[in-house]
Formats: structure tokens, C-alpha cells, sequence
């Protein structure tokens, strides 16, 4: 495991300069101001889909959440990277806000 400080700076590394998200695997999505959560595409979603379709993943399992999040591909932070999971509502046990656009 890594020590508090070495996982600090990999958090903020990645937030700054994100991995390029292909359309294939799982992905960083924004959601509100800070928040990013981990979304895993459709089977059938193309890779250059517009609106993208991510089922929403808990950082830590395998498990998809029930429904999907139709969000804008300009949604999409980048790959998702463990350094992530501190920014997701998951981690913290909070659900999405009701009233998030993420049309645009």
C-alpha cells in the first residue's frame, strides 16, 4: 500500500492530466464540480458514441448499479484510474444528485 502522500500526488496527477479515454473500458465521468465516478460502457455502445451510456461502477467491485448515466462524451474525464475513487460519491456512501445535468 501506498503511503498518504504518494497516493495524494497520484490523485492530483491524475485529475490534472487524465489518460485518454478510447470508448472501450472504464471510464472517469464528471459529475457536479469536483466528483468524478466510474462508469463502464454498454456492451453494445459504440466507441465513438455521443451521448455516452456508462453504467455506473462503485470504485471497488465489479457490480454495476442499476440504470445507466446518459451523459455528453465531454462528460468524460479520461480512463478511470484507482487514484479516482477519493472524488467518487460511491466512496462516500452518498447516491447521485437528483438534479445533475450532465447533457452538455
Amino acid at each position: 500500500m501506498q503511503s498518504p502522500s504518494l497516493q495524494f500526488t497520484a490523485m492530483l496527477t491524475a485529475r490534472q492530466k487524465p489518460a485518454p479515454w478510447t470508448g472501450h473500458g472504464d471510464a472517469a465521468v464528471r459529475i457536479g464540480e469536483r466528483g468524478l465516478e466510474r462508469g463502464r460502457p454498454l456492451p453494445e455502445q459504440r466507441p465513438d458514441a455521443d451521448p455516452v451510456a456508462p453504467g455506473p461502477h462503485p470504485p471497488r467491485t465489479e457490480t454495476a448499479l442499476t440504470g445507466t448515466l446518459h451523459c455528453a462524451r465531454t462528460r468524460t474525464h479520461g480512463a478511470w484510474t484507482e487514484p479516482y475513487r477519493p472524488f467518487t460519491h460511491a466512496l462516500a456512501g452518498r447516491d447521485l444528485p437528483h438534479d445533475i445535468d450532465l447533457s452538455t
